[in-house]
């Protein structure tokens, strides 16, 4: 079944902004192709748009199957014109060495998953020379942060992916964003015990992020008020950041 339609795969499309952003991608008649470990999760997505969502059981630390994954979207449905690499996991609190399992495991899916998922599409749409790829990274990792954990880490390395992708890619007409979330309501962020300033629901971020994959903005990032603020604090010199920082906290 070759579609005419839009093609999007998200990755960990079974809960929080994936799953909110497949429901509402789908309404806008984009065919949306979820994935993730749970497929329980993926199926209950499917449930709301059975037309225009379809669910793929993908462990993304696994090269192998984020190849056969594309292969399979491709051959069904002919092309990936989105690839939203969303899927994470997260564990907070500080970076606990005597714990180097779960320092790797955060690794793997956070960093290495997104970079086997976008070794699986990259052949295809630099073939073609068109495509989006928009890697979900994080304001926690504008600047190293107590208690940011492996999370923050990673983070810090997927924005830098990106921008460096946006340079790379760029000769074959391939459009590369980063979303810079600040807190949303996701089963992630109940993990939290501190206060959350201008939280808001996976829906409301769907629909800001759905406005900005259209435009030529290279970040999407949202709410500005924490935005801003922490943008400043990274421009800020080491002396500084260290002294600020420990006043605040």
């Amino acid at each position: 079944m070759i579609s005419n339609k839009k093609i999007v795969w998200i990755t960990g499309g079974g809960t929080g902004i994936g799953r909110e952003l497949a429901i509402l991608l789908a309404k806008k008649n984009w065919l949306v192709v979820v994935s993730g470990r749970r497929i329980e999760k993926l199926r209950e997505v499917e449930s709301h748009n059975k037309e225009n969502i379809k669910a793929i059981k993908l462990d993304i630390t696994n090269i192998s199957e984020c190849k056969l994954a594309t292969n399979k979207i491709v051959k069904k449905f002919g092309y990936i014109d989105l690839a939203i690499l969303n899927a994470a996991s997260y564990s907070p609190g500080n970076i606990d060495f005597t714990a180097i399992s779960k320092i790797n495991e955060v690794i793997e899916v956070n960093l290495m998953g997104q970079i086997n998922c976008i070794s699986a599409v990259l052949p295809l749409m630099r073939k073609k020379k068109s495509g989006h790829i928009l890697l979900v990274s994080s304001p926690v990792g504008f600047r190293g942060l107590p208690n940011a954990g492996p999370y923050g880490l990673t983070k810090s390395a997927l924005t830098f992916l990106a921008e460096t992708l946006f340079f790379e890619l760029s000769q074959y007409s391939i459009k590369v964003q980063v979303l810079h979330p600040g807190f949303v309501d996701t089963p992630m962020t109940k993990k939290n015990k501190f206060y959350m300033p201008f939280i808001i629901s996976s829906k409301e971020a769907a629909k800001r992020i759905e406005q900005k994959i259209h435009s030529n903005n290279f970040e999407i990032s949202f709410p500005k008020r924490l935005i801003i603020p922490l943008k400043i604090l990274r421009l800020l010199p080491y002396k500084l950041y260290f002294f600020f920082l420990k006043k605040i906290l």
